[in-house]
């Protein structure tokens, strides 16, 4: 059969992709593919990859997603709402009446905070002394998996807010429509509250205001609608962040729930020494002063609180988003460090709960932490929820660890029968498909 010219000119142009496509792939430093593969910030990836390569890796991963999204019409709901319907049972307390009507819900994300500070000693002295005296006082928890994958903070956050396993890449923030998913903002809206996210630094990184947007937050307040005083590192520094958090909470006619996400203690951890006009010594030591520093921040931020007569009226949960990436330059700096189940694990804290000050020893994720607050208020809390409930403790599934449990002082494997990768994509996309039968 004979082609004509206007099929000749459409084969020209493919061939032509074809080969801009296969060149820019092995011609383009791969560090940069990494950079925008975890990232997918588009003014930095243009910069960093020019334009026409962003939109080559732009219309690959579209369509790379637009393939998956449109496979999971074939995959069968049915063993996955099976799988939560039995997870649910084992892990949900009943609903009871509220414990903590009314009073607003605080998270207080700290940036790269590893748990192994927690119990850690440096010449002879606390490495994070505030916390762990509130955690004496409060609800702690020990063995909290980090379970982020390669979204990091915003693995944390959507762990928090939707009780789901993060997709291990790409990252739930730039490769997901999250306005169908049920999360913890929406489901707070019927019980009269507002949902706040506060973060000092720009929300287009990480898509961030996007996500918040999309996840139910009624505002979000990002570095250029914050007027502090004074920028450290990346940002707005955190005491000034969580001082502002405090009047943002004074100013609720309300109930809140107000989301602050810390940024201060971002890796190379340096930032202090720096504005302190010092030269900074390796990146243990300056991990530690940029900890300290986070430590006397929320002393600030507790004691504002007492002051203007909020601590009663807040639950507060405090919790690391994900480890230091040097757990192990820190845990040969630090002369005394606390047992933990696994060795990567970040710290939380539960402050103002109707529960009983306690150490808990078994493992437990970020997961856990919208279905604890739930249960706190007495609300019903969706299937596509992961968490475990308050003592439901023990279990828990981590984008890059697997699923573990902890038995006595040991942890063995949860194995899951199905693909989780598939589980946290339909509650992403077809929650109703898990909800409903």
């Amino acid at each position: 059969m004979k082609r004509g010219r206007g099929d000749k000119v459409k084969m020209g142009w493919i061939a032509g992709l074809v080969v801009v496509v296969a060149a820019l792939g092995l011609t383009w430093p791969r560090g940069e593919w990494t950079l925008i593969r975890a990232r997918l910030i588009n003014t930095q990836a243009i910069e960093r990859m020019g334009l026409g390569g962003y939109l080559v890796f732009d219309l690959w991963d579209t369509l790379a997603r637009r393939r998956q999204l449109a496979q999971l019409d074939e995959v069968d709901p049915a063993p996955y709402r099976a799988f939560l319907q039995a997870h649910a049972a084992r892990a949900r307390n009943p609903i009871e009446p509220a414990r903590s009507a009314g009073k607003h819900i605080v998270y207080v994300q700290l940036e790269s905070v590893d748990g192994l500070v927690m119990g850690g000693r440096h010449a002879g002295e606390p490495v994070m002394p505030f916390l762990e005296s509130l955690a004496r006082d409060e609800v702690y928890f020990a063995n909290v998996l980090d379970n982020t994958a390669s979204g990091r903070t915003t693995d944390g956050e959507f762990m928090v807010l939707t009780s789901q396993v993060p997709l291990t890449r790409p990252p739930v923030f730039v490769s997901q429509s999250l306005d169908r998913i049920p999360s913890l903002p929406r489901l707070l809206k019927p019980a009269g509250y507002r949902s706040v996210s506060m973060h000092g630094f720009n929300g287009a990184f990480w898509h961030r205001a996007t996500a918040h947007a999309a996840l139910g937050y009624d505002e979000m307040i990002f570095e250029d609608g914050l007027a502090l005083a004074e920028k450290i590192g990346w940002g707005w520094s955190d005491r000034d962040v969580l001082l502002e958090a405090v009047k943002v909470l004074r100013a609720s006619a309300s109930p809140m729930f107000l989301h602050v996400i810390t940024l201060t203690n971002h890796h190379p951890y340096d930032y202090l020494a720096k504005r302190e006009g010092l030269e900074p010594k390796s990146m243990a030591e300056e991990y530690l002063r940029s900890i300290r520093y986070v430590d006397d921040a929320l002393a600030a931020f507790f004691a504002a609180l007492e002051q203007a007569g909020l601590r009663d009226q807040c639950l507060i949960v405090i919790y690391g988003d994900h480890d230091s990436a040097i757990t192990g330059a820190l845990d040969q700096l630090l002369e005394a460090t606390p047992p933990r189940l696994h060795s990567d694990t970040v710290p939380m804290v539960m402050v103002g709960f109707d529960r009983p000050a306690q150490r808990v020893e078994q493992l437990a994720g970020l997961q856990d932490v919208p279905v604890m607050v739930l249960e706190e208020l007495g609300l019903e809390i969706p299937l596509t929820f992961m968490g475990n409930g308050w003592g439901r403790w023990g279990r828990t599934r981590s984008a890059q660890h697997g699923g573990w449990q902890s038995v006595g002082q040991r942890l063995v494997p949860w194995d899951w029968p199905l693909d989780s990768h598939l589980l946290t994509l339909l509650a992403i996309n077809h929650p109703e498909k898990l909800l409903q039968p």
